[in-house]
Formats: structure tokens, sequence, C-alpha cells
């Protein structure tokens, strides 16, 4: 076995060795829950597709640019017998985070079932969620429920849906992209009782949707913490930092939260509540434990807390890393506060080495089934901060 696969086996070992296992009851409850990705993940139906040809014969090219803006720009190809709605030519414009904005519409010819229609919306992004994360949310707080969802990219989910709108049933596709700072959102409504017919022009004429200018994906900015010489990464500015005094540089710590601030109309916090917490520990490879024995007193500390750490979460996450990590590694687990066994957690568990320091970052957040918004802004902030995490030179001296 290569050196580094049996070194990863050896700190997920001792992740697990020193863990308080949860109750039998309690992994059956947690076993018994449907894991939220798989309750609204589901495959496409299989259609029957057009030939390119029959295709292009039945539709006609849209060419738009809403607004003047060229980060809402698209084109794509409707069914000929489709009527554009209310020109979207103005330069005056004002995006919101919170409710779309209406780019074009097209029609098509009305029926006792209702009319199919086809909106392209527009929003601005808030946060860092990707396309998939963000789209549940949005799932979640409209109530709906899914029959088919598929994820294209970080940047690109589509999904079908049944729907109601005055009185009449909708079958609803609905295409979501991330253009720089935008999301994009393209809906295909067609009245349930004539999908047989369009099914198939309403998966192609999605398919058809592309971006004409391509931005690249825009974060709000985050903000540098620095342990001396040694190591940096970047946080959210909404974290308070909670910096223990450096006595030695043998090891540093720091602890970060995200607090949730509930304010008066005067603008004065009336309460906060933790939506999130994280640890980041940097200890010199020069003391006398070995990482694995760091680990496991790193462990420790978090029973002592109260928390019990359940099984290991099987997933395939995508981290990625400074150049000069050496070697990385992080698990996710399921986890329980033992004060609270009807609140689920999270532990995302990373251990770096680079240069002559170890490093461990532990995000403790709430479990993506108990609070799915709060997860993901937390998950996607870890991700952001393991991958601006990185040694600097002070981590690679020789110190007396």
């Amino acid at each position: 076995m290569a050196f580094g696969k049996l070194f990863k086996l050896l700190v997920v070992c001792a992740m697990g060795v020193c863990c308080m296992t949860v109750t039998i009851q309690q992994a059956h409850a947690q076993a018994a829950e449907k894991d939220i990705f798989s309750r609204f993940k589901k495959a496409m139906p299989e259609l029957p597709l057009l030939s390119d040809e029959e295709f292009i014969e039945k539709t006609k090219p849209i060419d738009k640019k809403p607004y003047n803006e060229e980060v809402l720009a698209y084109s794509m190809r409707i069914d000929k017998e489709f009527e554009e709605g209310i020109d979207r030519s103005s330069s005056n414009f004002i995006l919101s985070e919170k409710l779309f904005l209406e780019l074009s519409s097209y029609w098509g010819k009305p029926t006792i079932a209702g009319r199919s229609r086809l909106v392209v919306e527009a929003l601005n992004m808030e946060g860092k969620l990707t396309a998939e994360q963000w789209y549940i949310r949005y799932i979640l707080e409209g109530g709906f429920t899914t029959e088919g969802f598929v994820t294209h990219s970080p940047n690109k989910v589509e999904s079908l849906m049944v729907v109601m709108e005055k009185d009449y049933s909708y079958y609803l596709r609905t295409l979501v992209m991330i253009n720089g700072s935008k999301v994009i959102m393209v809906k295909y409504y067609v009245p349930i009782h004539y999908i047989k017919e369009q099914a198939v022009m309403q998966a192609m004429v999605l398919s058809s949707f592309k971006l004409t200018h391509l931005k690249k994906r825009v974060y709000p900015p985050m903000v540098a913490y620095r342990f001396l010489d040694i190591a940096e990464f970047k946080y959210p500015p909404n974290w308070k930092v909670y910096a223990k005094p450096v006595r030695n540089v043998d090891r540093l710590d720091v602890t970060l939260v995200n607090m949730k601030e509930v304010r008066s109309g005067k603008g004065q916090v009336m309460s906060s509540l933790t939506e999130g917490k994280l640890d980041v520990t940097v200890v010199s490879s020069a003391v006398k434990n070995t990482l694995i024995e760091e680990i496991e007193e790193y462990k420790k500390r978090i029973e002592a807390e109260g928390m019990l750490i359940g099984e290991r979460i099987k997933e395939d996450y995508d981290f990625k890393y400074a150049n000069n990590i050496d070697f990385a590694l992080t698990e996710v687990y399921k986890g329980i506060d033992s004060a609270d066994n009807l609140s689920e957690y999270e532990f995302w568990f990373t251990v770096l080495v680079g240069g002559n320091y170890y490093y461990f970052i532990l995000l403790l957040t709430p479990s993506r089934n108990e609070l799915f918004a709060t997860w993901a802004d937390n998950t996607q902030n870890y991700k952001l901060m393991l991958r601006d995490f990185k040694p600097m030179v002070g981590a690679f001296l020789e110190r007396d």
C-alpha cells in the first residue's frame, strides 16, 4: 500500500477509535431518515428525443440581451407557434436578491386546460452556494416536490415538478444557471393534459438554452487571518473571531463563530444565535506527539464539550487545497449533542500537513437534514476556506 493511502487510513482510524458511539436507537433513527439530497435528486424521465433536423424544423431561434446586460444575454430555440411576451429592452432595471425579475416570456396557444409558456428570470446571487444548494433551498422554501432533479455542474441544475396555478395543473421543467453574480432561471410550463405531446419539446428547448457571455463566478469578499508568518486563511466577514493568546509558535488556535443576529427596527441587536463554529489549530511537527496522537487529543476535546460523533458520511466532496500542502484529508461525520439528542449536527474535519506544521480545521454545523440553508452556507464557506488555506514562509523554517 502506498504511503499516502496508508497514512490516510491511519488518520481515519484515529478519527473513529476515540469517538464516542451514538446509542443504537439514535443510529436507527438517523438511518431511517432519508437524506435530503436523495429526497429531491431523481433521474429525469427518459424521452424519445427528436433528431437535430426535426427539432430545428419545429422551432425558431431566439437571441436576446435583456436590459442590454451581457451577463443576462442568452440564446435558445423555441416552438415555432410560441409568441413573445413583453419586450425587455429597457436599460433601467434593478435586480434583487429576494425577488426574481422577468427578462423574457414566450406563450403558446390558449387551451381549456391552460397555456404553455416559457419564462426567463434573473436574480442577484446571494452568498457562495452552488446552483444545486441554492435550488434545493429554493425548493424547500417554496414547499415543492420534484419529479426529477439533475445537477449538470456546480453552476447548472435542472428539475421537473408538478405545480398548480389558477386551478390549472402544469408540468414545470426548470433550468437554473449561475453566471457571474446572477442566477438565471428558465421555466417551461406545460398543462398536464398536454404533457405527452409537449414533453419532448419542453426538454429539448431547455437543453438548447445557452448563456451568450459566460462570466466567472463572483463570490463576496473574504477577510484574511494569519497565524504570524506560519499560515493564512480567509473567512466570511460576518463570522466572529476569537483568537487565543500566542504563548509560543508550537501551538496556535483560533475559533470562528457564524452568528445570526436578530435586530430591532432601530438596528439594535436583540438576540443572536450560533449557526456554525470553526476551530483552526496549528501544531508544530516538533512537538512530542505524533500526528495520530494529536488527532486523538483533538477528538477528546470535542467529546469533552458533549458532542457525540457518529458514522462517517461517505460522499464525493470536491475539496481543493493549496499547492504547497504536502498532505490533505477531509472527513465528514454525523454528530449529536449529548444534551439534546433530537438535534443533528455534522463534523467536517480536515487534517493538513505543510512545511513543519500540522493544521486541524474543524467545522461544527447543523446537519443538512436539520437546517439545509445553514448547512449549505457553512459547508460552502468551509470549502472555500480550505481552498485558500496556505502555509506561509515561516512554516518552512527550522525553529530552535
